[in-house]
Order: C-alpha cells, then sequence, then structure tokens
C-alpha cells in the first residue's frame, strides 16, 4: 500500500510521479525513484528533485521513528 510521495504530495499534482513513488514504497531503491521522477519531470525541475530525494534520504530516520510512534 503507498500513499504516493509523502511529504511532497503536492508535486503530484503538477507532474506524473504518482506511479514512481508507488514502486518506491513496494520496495524501490532510491536511486530508482531519482531516475523515475527525473524522467518525469522537465529539466528546469531536476534541481529540486534531487533536493527532495537527498531530503528524504536524509530524514528517513526520522520519518520512521514518527511512523513507530504513531503506531503506523
Amino acid at each position: 500500500m503507498s500513499d504516493g510521495c509523502t511529504g511532497f504530495w503536492l508535486f503530484e499534482l503538477f507532474f506524473p510521479i504518482h506511479d514512481c513513488c508507488v514502486v518506491h514504497d513496494a520496495g524501490g531503491s532510491d536511486g530508482g525513484l531519482l531516475d523515475c521522477l527525473l524522467q518525469n519531470t522537465p529539466p528546469w525541475a531536476w534541481p529540486v528533485v534531487a533536493l527532495c530525494v537527498a531530503i528524504m534520504i536524509l530524514f528517513r530516520p526520522l520519518y520512521h521513528w514518527i511512523k513507530k510512534k504513531l503506531g503506523g
């Protein structure tokens, strides 16, 4: 089950990236996610995409800790 691009769902309104996030949530790699996102966004958005993936990787331990505390 995937809720899409958690924390970055607003981008799903503008770019066809939901499927990239679903595949990643189902066990895809961070590199695969980045590649898929870059393929589905215009070149001018690539720095923002890379920054978002970096933020996701950096804060993943905090995200998992919060989910554990909330019982998810």
